[in-house]
């Protein structure tokens, strides 16, 4: 494996209707091409399409895995944003199948025939290859969006994303995963509807966050996920619920890089959420396009952080990786420097995030984790390795 100066990190997402019997071959093809470009990362297939975020060297002869997927019969129009970073990302290259590039849920028929919907999810088609909302462009039509009083902004991420930054005047569902998001959907369209006669003076915003208004962002501020389940399924609790003050005349949403938004805004007008005279918007590649068209924070929208889900934690206008935030390798939250100077603080084994939550069994594993990671950096060897990499580097020579 060579050790490069740069190395790319490419996320990526296409939803196409790829024939299951040949997503097997699909993936073996797929693997076969970026382990020979020396890429790590994760990548998932499904009958619906392409999802994920790798890494791999930058080279002055072209962007072989750029190339390979844009030409592809299946990904030709995939969506991707590329940005840079010193040293590797991810430690291993994993190709998966699965029902879903994304999990919101489906019908009987679709890929997720196995899931119950949620509260109050309707089982419909979502098929974001057939509908999805109206892309609005990082820049000033995104903007005017975020500043009309009359529009309402959601943050389709996760609680634990949105706390550590979000757009100015959006707000958020207070989910721990994303297949708690359409019940909330229909709670919050039912409360538009109850406010549609409402008398709110025309700058006053129709929808306030209850739980988050008073959210500032700030880089060092403390963040909580005291609380946070991913596989939780209940119900968004009602006093988390946001307040609606009158009905909105528009809805737009976005998430990290644009595959939620394009699930979430094909379920929501296969299910008609909303009345067919409220348009529904959604951001263009996501906060990703956003950060990368917006270099300058002091002339941007955003606050704060956006969470990534990889070693960089987090990245900043420009696409700028973090220099506020780290994961905790138990529990894989975001702390701060300031996190790490707390006695519930143990590299590797528990924060302030996980001290209470782990289970015994989990600490004990954790704790044998971490010393082997040790261990292994006494004698300068790998803790953490892609055995098919280290195989395929002997076939190649490396």
């Amino acid at each position: 494996m060579s050790n490069p100066c740069r190395v790319k990190v490419l996320a990526l997402y296409k939803f196409v209707q790829i024939p299951k019997d040949e997503l097997e071959g699909l993936q073996k093809e797929v693997e076969e091409k970026l382990r020979n470009a020396e890429a790590r990362g994760t990548i998932l297939l499904a009958s619906e399409g392409i999802n994920g975020t790798i890494c791999y060297p930058d080279s002055n002869e072209g962007d072989v895995v750029v190339d390979y997927l844009q030409n592809h019969r299946y990904f030709m129009g995939l969506r991707t944003r590329l940005s840079f970073v010193d040293s590797f990302i991810f430690h291993r290259l994993k190709i998966k199948l699965k029902r879903e590039i994304v999990t919101i849920g489906g019908d009987n028929d679709g890929p997720n025939e196995d899931l119950e919907p949620v509260g109050e999810m309707v089982k419909c088609a979502v098929d974001p290859c057939k509908i999805v909302g109206n892309y609005v462009k990082a820049g000033k039509e995104w903007d005017d969006l975020l500043d009309d009083p009359d529009v309402v902004v959601i943050d389709t991420r996760n609680k634990y994303e949105f706390e550590i930054g979000s757009f100015q005047n959006a707000i958020s569902p207070n989910t721990d995963n994303f297949r708690q998001f359409p019940d909330w959907l229909h709670r919050f369209a039912k409360a538009c509807e109850a406010a549609e006669n409402n008398s709110s003076g025309p700058n006053e915003r129709c929808v306030l966050n209850c739980s988050n208004v008073n959210l500032d962002f700030e880089r060092e501020r403390s963040i909580h996920f005291d609380n946070i389940n991913a596989r939780n399924l209940d119900p968004v609790p009602d006093n988390e619920m946001p307040i609606v003050k009158k009905r909105p005349k528009a809805v737009a949403m976005f998430c990290t890089g644009g595959i939620r938004c394009e699930k979430s805004t094909s379920y929501t007008i296969a299910a008609k959420v909303f009345p067919p005279d409220i348009p529904i918007y959604h951001l263009d590649g996501g906060v990703l396009a956003y950060l990368d068209s917006h270099p300058d924070e002091n002339k941007s929208k955003w606050k704060g952080e956006c969470f990534v889900f990889d070693q960089r934690v987090a990245v900043t206008h420009g696409l700028q990786p973090s220099s506020t935030y780290s994961a905790c390798h138990a529990c894989r939250r975001p702390i701060t420097k300031a996190d790490m100077e707390r006695e519930d603080y143990v590299k590797g084994i528990s924060c302030k995030h996980c001290k209470e939550s782990a289970t015994q069994e989990q600490k004990i594993r954790f704790q044998e984790r971490q010393k082997q990671i040790e261990l292994a950096q006494t004698k300068g060897i790998k803790h953490i390795h892609d055995a098919k990499e280290d195989q395929f580097s002997k076939i190649k020579g490396y």
